[in-house]
């Protein structure tokens, strides 16, 4: 079913990909795909923590313990070119929020705050290595909560013709903003 809802999200916008579609695309009936994923939303919020652990396997193996000196820059860079070609990730943090507000009452919410409790741990050890700097608790959640802004953000400017942007690079610059001051906070204490 994750194919299935994966080859969907390649050809339609997200609210387009109904459980009906996937069941359809899927060659099931609509009861069974309820019945092993238990909702779109889990099965979107499971699809977005495979993305995720899947990006963050190759942020991980690309980044490296500084020299002196921290690069913001070129860790911001790293984490806006490996982000750039997923676009199906990027499109999944961004509904994520809604998502999550209409997750069904069942064990699902428990399961999806379990991952994305992993998946923030798992992205703050990352950039505490790529920067050389502890963060505090408090930070490292900041960390995760600003990248998630940052790619909504992102992706909500370049859909409107107004004020166009560049999605790589308002990433990478917004990252930078982000890493600098987390940097400058864990300097102060």
């Amino acid at each position: 079913m994750r194919s299935a809802t994966r080859r969907l999200l390649a050809r339609h916008e997200i609210d387009d990909v109904t459980l009906r579609a996937i069941a359809v695309e899927a060659g099931l009936a609509a009861s069974n795909v309820l019945r092993h994923v238990g909702s779109r939303e889990e099965l979107l919020l499971d699809l977005m923590d495979e993305e995720y652990r899947a990006w963050l396997a190759e942020l991980s193996r690309l980044t490296t313990a500084p020299g002196p000196g921290a690069d913001t820059t070129a860790l911001a860079s790293l984490i806006a070119d490996t982000l750039a070609p997923r676009p199906l990730l990027q499109c999944l943090i961004e509904v994520s929020p809604q998502l999550l507000r209409t997750l069904p009452a069942t064990r699902a919410p428990e399961r999806s705050r379990g991952q994305g409790l992993r998946n923030g741990e798992a992205l703050a050890d990352v950039v505490q290595l790529g920067l050389g700097k502890q963060f505090s608790a408090v930070d490292r959640v900041y960390l995760v909560a600003g990248l998630h802004a940052v790619v909504t953000a992102t992706a909500a400017w370049s859909r409107q013709g107004v004020f166009p942007v560049s999605v790589p690079v308002a990433t990478r610059d917004l990252v930078q903003i982000l890493l600098d001051g987390l940097l400058a906070r864990a300097d102060r204490e």
